[in-house]
């Protein structure tokens, strides 16, 4: 049990947003009565008047009150600002506000940082490595009644990139990755398991699947299709395999439309520098509307799987085909 009294106003700052909102979950658990929680739980703007009024609020009934900012990086453009700096740390002991750095940078240099790492009110979300990534991953899989022995579990975290310097994804992609391969495993996950989730010769396969519907090319479709028998891969996780890569098409048509750089959609998507590039040459090949049809082809087929005795071969083929046609 975490021994540290919170009381006032924090900064959570870092590159690791699964775990800032994970650390906010452990502080409203310990401090709030579910029974009382919607009487002394806010959620703030970034509007500084806002903020200071209802951190100034008492709890009702509870010992404490929790105020939560989403995107603390947008106080600075507040014409308030310092007068935000010079009043927070005066908040009642009883109210704990958690500043929260998710989509705008809160940089080392600025005044708000600052003043906060002054105060030793920075809560620092790093990316997790070593021993205590591990333990995190099996304590995840445990509390799915899920097992993973130590060698399965590095191979995991190798093929997913997470220890690479230059990867940009998070934990929450990490995480996600896992409870797919944790929904298909009974009571341990495995090196096959695994390998049919990360295996890189599936990943680049599906690129070039995608690449061969864009140009119309059925005799290349064939061709990796038979590649992937030869290999005996489970027609469920081709399905899977082409259903993210679809959504990540999608995702980063959209996201592009917001402005954003693609460092920054890459790190929301949670995908390797080297896949995002690939997502990002390809995205040209289609329209979000193609997209979004193409989804709904696949999740037609994925029921035609499980509902019918039709072959995989042929429910791959039938989807294939459709997304072909409509390119």
């Amino acid at each position: 049990m975490e021994s540290v009294d919170y009381s006032g106003a924090y900064l959570l700052h870092g590159p690791e947003k699964f775990g800032m909102e994970e650390k906010r979950r452990q502080i409203e658990k310990r401090y709030l009565d579910p029974a009382t929680k919607d009487l002394n739980y806010d959620v703030a703007s970034g509007d500084v008047g806002e903020i200071l009024a209802k951190a100034n609020t008492l709890p009702f009934m509870s010992e404490k009150r929790i105020v939560v900012v989403k995107d603390a990086g947008l106080l600075a453009s507040d014409p308030a600002f310092d007068r935000f700096l010079e009043e927070v740390f005066e908040i009642p002991a009883s109210t704990i506000l958690l500043l929260m750095e998710t989509q705008t940078p809160v940089k080392k240099n600025q005044k708000l940082y600052k003043r906060f790492d002054k105060a030793h009110r920075v809560i620092a979300m790093e990316r997790l490595t070593g021993q205590v990534l591990r333990r995190f991953l099996a304590g995840y899989l445990a509390k799915q009644n899920r097992r993973i022995r130590p060698e399965v579990l590095e191979h995991f975290i190798r093929l997913s990139g997470y220890g690479d310097r230059q990867f940009t994804g998070d934990l929450e992609g990490l995480v996600n990755t896992l409870d797919q391969i944790a929904s298909v495993s009974e009571g341990e996950v495995t090196m096959e398991a695994v390998d049919a989730f990360l295996d890189p010769f599936s990943a680049e396969t599906i690129f070039d699947l995608l690449a061969a519907i864009a140009r119309k090319d059925g005799a290349a479709i064939l061709n990796l299709l038979d590649e992937f028998e030869v290999k005996e891969e489970p027609a469920g996780r081709i399905l899977y395999m082409i259903a993210r890569q679809t959504g990540n098409l999608l995702y980063y048509k959209t996201m592009k439309e917001t402005g954003r750089s693609d460092g920054e959609i890459f790190r929301f998507m949670g995908v390797k520098p080297y896949e995002g590039k690939k997502i990002a040459a390809q995205s040209g090949a289609y329209t979000k509307a193609q997209l979004g049809r193409h989804y709904r082809y696949i999740l037609d087929e994925e029921l035609r799987m499980k509902s019918t005795s039709a072959s995989d071969r042929d429910v791959l083929q039938t989807l294939l085909l459709s997304m072909l046609r409509d390119n």
